[in-house]
């Protein structure tokens, strides 16, 4: 299988407005893509990276105006993370939270020192020490953040993910998609790196009921179309039906659910500067070309933003 580590990981928030000010303004990532929903297009979907919105740097938001709280719980994403370069980068970030009235804790996690605090939707998020280790060499600083280059976020780091029955899942990911153990409760593509780590514990009890801060999948990145059709073909010999392949326009995505758990197997390329230049990625609401027709209708019935 040719997996080269995570791609995006996407998420449900009930205020896009709050949402792009905490993931810009606190954390310092850049928007990338300001979009809707392609299946839906009444729905804003945001997607914050590195400067030009690299696989493995992607966070990516849905809005959903009426959702609840999330209820914590089995079966489900648990928890992301992201890397950082260092330990002071680890430090600037505590005092940065705490000069935005955000409430942090120091923990261990990975292995590694990190910083546990909670989005505006109640989403935990894990900053992590990287500490040295590997990580993709096309990830790019971010000139367009107010965060020193030298602390800034460099992409995701370990998926957790708490399931009631997890060794159908580590047979999955290990038997089919082709990671390996790192630890225990770990499993990887890299032993040098913790960029494409997933964590994977059990724990029984309810399983999660989804609403704002909800974790909805996890995509991981496919180098080529080619890569793309010899998934399918895997997946289509497992149990449960795949999506088959969707241009999604900024990339082509192939969706399975495998023990509660939806992965998303997305391209590479073509990326978000498809239609767009560096300079200008998340500035307006980009269209993929069939609802561009649809634009007035789209943007009429979307919620202003700032």
């Amino acid at each position: 299988m040719k997996i080269n580590g995570h791609h995006h990981i996407s998420m449900y928030t009930k205020d896009v407005q709050a949402n792009k000010d905490f993931y810009t303004q606190v954390l310092g990532l850049r928007l990338v893509e300001k979009s809707v929903n392609q299946d839906n297009p009444s729905m804003y979907h945001f997607f914050y990276g590195d400067e030009e919105g690299s696989p493995g740097t992607l966070l990516s938001f849905f809005e959903i105006p009426q959702s609840g709280q999330t209820r914590k719980g089995t079966n489900s994403i648990y928890r992301l993370s992201l890397l950082v370069p260092s330990i002071e980068a680890i430090d600037y970030f505590e005092q940065r939270l705490t000069d935005y009235h955000i409430i942090s804790k120091r923990i261990n996690y990975a292995g590694q020192s990190a910083l546990s605090f909670e989005d505006i939707d109640q989403l935990e998020i894990v900053l992590i020490d990287n500490n040295q280790q590997n990580y993709p060499s096309f990830w790019k600083k971010n000139s367009y953040s107010d965060v020193p280059e030298t602390y800034q976020i460099l992409g995701m780091g370990p998926v957790e993910l708490r399931l009631s029955k997890p060794e159908s899942t580590i047979q999955f990911l290990t038997d089919v998609l082709g990671y390996h153990h790192k630890d225990e409760h770990t499993v990887t593509l890299d032993n040098t790196g913790l960029y494409s780590d997933f964590i994977i514990k059990h724990q029984d009890g309810d399983s999660v009921r989804p609403g704002r801060g909800y974790i909805h999948h996890i995509a991981v990145d496919i180098p080529d179309d080619a890569a793309l059709e010899d998934i399918q073909a895997i997946l289509s010999l497992q149990p449960g039906n795949n999506s088959g392949i969707i241009d999604r326009y900024f990339f082509k995505a192939l969706y399975y659910r495998q023990n509660t758990i939806l992965y998303e197997f997305a391209t590479s390329r073509p990326g978000f500067m498809v239609d767009t230049t560096k300079e200008h990625l998340g500035m307006e609401l980009n269209l993929p070309n069939f609802l561009e027709e649809k634009r007035a209708e789209i943007e009429h019935n979307l919620p202003p933003l700032k």
